[in-house]
């Protein structure tokens, strides 16, 4: 019932928001503006070459973006393309696959509470809050992410500003996910919160919440993070656990990254990894060591060598991100 609650309302406001009010907004946003009108589209690509896979080198992401401002009302919606080979023989996949990956109204409340709906990323740590592989240091993901929580959540999101930059955001679902492709955990029900400190240069993350899968499993999580940032150098690090119903362990996963911005165009990466995961049976450490190179703010080349302690993939991984 929510899913056809939630797809009405979008359209509607996507409607009023869209239709021209040139002496209320002014686009600054990425992407066209659409002349007469309060939509913005841009989009983005990212491209991977990694020796492991079947299909060396990939199009991860071809993405539009559609977003537009109105008074109060805020609205984004992300389409991809996803994994496409320019391999004609390649035997893996026949059709390019489509996934709606956000779609979301936001509404402020004030300007201390916001109220948001639709399908977004989950208010849940850092890494999780850079939704676009050009925002992102690197181009393999912590094991955290989709593994130890839902990534998208479809659901209705409540974000109050406490003083400054300190935010408490609660999330609730209680529906099927309206695209459920790019989350390795699908699930029917998700209740969370999150809680975000800063302190000058330090900031502290806390998130705990309930989920349920589609098979009826629920699952609850727990997860701390911190970030330290200066000009030049951000540290970074996240751990997450989880409890299971019927189940006595509780895997865990967590990295700790530092980013070295030595030039005005290019960072040293390194990052450490662990993580036990009960679902697949493994216990696991990793060590990232890359390059990243920006010659325009549009634009990430990123080199990277990642090193297994146990499993077989040790390996280079090179891709080149595209915002439009």
């Amino acid at each position: 019932m929510l899913n056809k609650i939630t797809y009405l309302t979008i359209f509607i406001f996507f409607t009023y928001l869209i239709a021209d009010d040139s002496d209320i907004y002014k686009s600054n946003s990425y992407g066209w503006n659409v002349p007469n009108s309060q939509l913005n589209i841009g989009g983005y690509l990212d491209m991977t070459y990694d020796d492991e896979r079947e299909d060396k080198f990939l199009f991860n992401d071809i993405a539009m973006i559609l977003s537009s401002h109105k008074e109060r009302f805020d609205f984004l919606g992300e389409i991809e393309l996803v994994n496409i080979s320019p391999r004609e023989e390649s035997s893996s996949r026949s059709d390019v696959d489509i996934y709606l990956e956000r779609v979301q109204l936001s509404y402020a409340l004030s300007d201390e509470q916001t109220i948001q709906i639709g399908r977004f990323n989950s208010d849940i740590g850092y890494w999780n809050q850079a939704p676009i592989p050009i925002l992102e240091d690197t181009t393999t993901k912590p094991h955290l992410i989709g593994h130890m929580f839902p990534k998208s959540t479809t659901g209705i999101l409540y974000r109050q500003n406490l003083n400054g930059e300190d935010t408490l955001s609660f999330t609730l679902q209680d529906n099927h996910d309206i695209a459920h492709q790019d989350n390795l955990i699908s699930i029917n029900r998700h209740f969370g919160f999150s809680y975000h400190d800063v302190y000058d240069d330090f900031s502290l993350r806390l998130a705990g919440g309930l989920y349920r899968e589609k098979d009826g499993i629920n699952t609850t999580y727990l997860g701390v993070g911190a970030e330290y940032e200066l000009d030049d150098f951000t540290m970074q690090g996240e751990l997450f656990t989880q409890q299971s119903r019927d189940k006595e362990d509780n895997p865990y996963s967590g990295y700790l990254q530092s980013s070295w911005n030595f030039t005005k165009r290019e960072d040293l990466v390194a990052r450490f990894e662990a993580y036990d995961d009960k679902n697949i049976g493994m216990q696991e450490e990793i060590y990232l060591f890359g390059y990243l190179y920006r010659p325009w703010t549009n634009m990430a080349l990123k080199i990277e060598y990642v090193y297994h302690t146990h499993l077989p993939l040790n390996r280079f991984v090179y891709s080149l991100s595209v915002l439009f």
